[in-house]
This record gives structure tokens, C-alpha cells and sequence, in this order.
């Protein structure tokens, strides 16, 4: 088993978020639901409150890396420093996935940021992220939602065929994402999951929630809130670390809450587009700039937001996500926003 020598303020037991390929779309996997078996059980099935408003913590219990955490303006030059000399990560993806890495070229391109939000996928410049780093004949979480004989899905046995070879001693975060998150097994996932956890103590695994599909807070067993619920209970439950995926899409950046609206992944919710009209009431906010490319020198805005880039405002959603993604690195890297 390996072992890598990297020290943090906090102690994680492992961030893994898996994600292939910036370019791919999701094929099938909303109806992949094959080979499923039976899902575990939520502790509350009942329960319609926004999910996990206030519920990060820092130091100890869960890391949860929500909409709270998609304000770029708070994390200190350091803590950017830190995660560009520490991390080493690997994140496999389809298209929805992308949006991260759609939104992280945006903040590098930006003329306002610099190099501040620099990456690549070798780490010759910026952070090292290797996009779609892990080897593997099933590209995201939803696709992988099946077991071999010794109960492990195929991303497990991709993950540890990666972390297991001396040429990738230095891979010390893991990002998986999800597809439609709709059908799947939940329960399957976080206990895969947790076999990581236990196998490489020293590699940061992020657990990842699944995108909107209009189905709002409906509680179907299976259903899309269903299991981002579970994932959320799982991560509270055993202090693990959550990209909130999900989260993030359903708040606009004052913070109000559009999933229980039948949100879609393009922001449409039952009575306009969130992004549309936060933009128009925002016009010269620098995520509006980040968006729109208006009136900004050299800079065209965002565009290609995967699922989100119809109305053309709705490529927010892929900056506020990269914005959360600098959140979680700098938190891996030792930064306590509540210090």
C-alpha cells in the first residue's frame, strides 16, 4: 500500500472526484441503470429543507465545499499558492463533469485574475490537474455503476490500478464525477467510496453529488435528490470531504435557492433562468464579466458550459463551480476559511 509524506492543517481521509475527457457527452448514462442491484437506505426520507445551507465545517467533521464556497474574492494568494505546490490530481469526467474544467479556463483566461488561476494537466504551469487522468474503459460514475465479483465498481479498480503504479507516487487527490446520477446506487457508490478511504489513507478522495434533472426535491428512492441526499448524509456522517455539485447549480450567487423550482441543468427553473436574471440585476459583478466577456479587453466570456450554455448566461454555472472547485483545492492544501 502507499504511502505519501503530505502534510495539511486538517486531516481528510481521501478526496476523490472522477470525471473523463472536458469534451464527452454523457451518452446513455441517464438510462444506465443495468446491473444496479439494490440501494441502501436514507435515514430521512422526508426531509425538504435546501440541502445543507450552513452545513460546512472545517477543522473537523465534513468538509463540504457548497454554493457558500463558490466566492473566489475570499481565499488568500497563499492558500492558491499552496494548492498549485501540493496537489497533484487526477479527475475523470463526461460532459457534465466538464463544467469545472470549462470554468477553470475561464478564471485562467481572465485578464483581471493574472495567473492566479493557472493550471495544467502536468503541472508545468499552475496547478497539476490531470483531466481525465485515470485509465479506465468507464469514463464516469454512472457508467461505472456495477460490481465485479469482489463487489468493487470499475472506477475502484481503475483508482487503485493508477495509485498503485511507483510512476504516480505523487497523485494525492482523487475526483470522479457523475453523469445523470438518476437510477444509480447511491449506497453502492459511497461504500466503494469508502474502500478507498481505507486503502490509500493519504490521498484525498472527493465524494460528488449528481446534476439537476427538474425532478426538484422528490424523494423517490434512486431518484436524483434521493441520492444526493444520501451522498450528503454519508459525507456527514463519516467526515468525509463533498464537492456539492448539486448545491452549487441550485443557488444563485446571493445565495438563493432554485432546485426545489424543478430546476434544470441549464438553470431553467419554473418561472425563468436564474443566471439570466442575476446577470441582468449584476451586469458589472465579476461573474457577470467572467460570463458575458462584456466590455472586457482580450476576454469573450464563457462559453461551451457543458448543458448550460443555452440561454448563453447560463455558462455561470460552470464559473461558479470552478470558483467552488479553488475552494476545495485550497482547503486540501491546508486553508481553514473559518481560522
Amino acid at each position: 500500500m502507499r504511502r505519501l509524506n503530505v502534510t495539511h492543517m486538517f486531516k481528510v481521509s481521501v478526496a476523490l472526484v472522477f470525471a473523463l475527457g472536458a469534451g464527452m457527452n454523457c451518452g446513455g448514462c441517464a438510462d444506465d441503470t443495468s446491473d444496479n442491484g439494490s440501494a441502501g437506505t436514507y435515514s430521512d426520507p422526508q426531509s425538504t429543507d435546501p440541502p445543507w445551507e450552513g452545513a460546512a465545517t472545517y477543522q473537523s467533521g465534513p468538509t463540504f465545499v457548497a454554493h457558500e464556497d463558490a466566492d473566489i474574492s475570499v481565499i488568500p494568494d497563499s492558500a492558491i499558492a499552496a494548492a498549485k505546490q501540493d496537489l497533484h490530481i487526477v479527475y475523470n469526467h463526461t460532459s457534465h463533469g466538464s463544467q469545472l474544467i470549462t470554468g477553470m479556463n475561464a478564471l485562467a483566461a481572465y485578464p483581471a485574475f493574472g495567473d492566479r488561476y493557472a493550471w495544467s494537466d502536468d503541472g508545468s504551469v499552475g496547478l497539476d490537474l490531470d483531466d481525465g487522468g485515470i485509465p479506465s474503459d468507464f469514463p464516469d460514475l454512472s457508467q461505472g455503476d456495477s460490481v465485479d465479483a469482489n463487489g468493487d465498481t470499475p472506477w475502484v479498480v481503475a483508482t487503485r490500478a493508477l495509485l498503485d503504479d511507483p510512476a504516480n507516487a505523487h497523485v494525492n487527490v482523487v475526483m470522479w464525477s457523475w453523469c445523470s446520477i438518476n437510477g444509480h446506487d447511491a449506497q453502492r457508490y459511497v461504500d466503494n467510496m469508502e474502500k478507498l478511504v481505507a486503502e490509500y489513507p493519504d490521498v484525498h478522495f472527493v465524494f460528488m453529488t449528481g446534476h439537476s434533472e427538474g425532478t426538484g426535491e422528490d424523494m423517490t428512492q434512486d431518484g436524483v435528490h434521493y441520492n444526493n441526499q444520501l451522498i450528503r448524509e454519508h459525507c456527514r456522517t463519516n467526515n468525509r470531504i463533498l464537492f456539492d455539485f448539486a448545491d452549487i447549480e441550485a443557488h444563485n450567487p446571493d445565495g438563493n435557492y432554485y432546485w426545489s423550482a424543478n430546476m434544470r441543468d441549464n438553470l431553467d427553473y419554473d418561472g425563468g433562468n436564474w443566471a439570466v436574471e442575476w446577470i441582468a440585476a449584476n451586469p458589472t459583478h465579476d461573474y457577470s464579466l467572467l460570463t458575458t466577456g462584456t466590455g472586457v479587453d482580450g476576454f469573450d466570456g464563457t462559453s461551451g458550459c457543458a448543458h448550460s450554455d443555452s440561454p448563453q448566461e447560463a455558462n455561470l454555472n460552470c464559473v461558479q463551480k470552478a470558483a467552488a472547485a479553488w475552494h476545495l483545492f485550497a482547503r486540501l492544501a491546508g486553508w481553514n476559511p473559518g481560522a
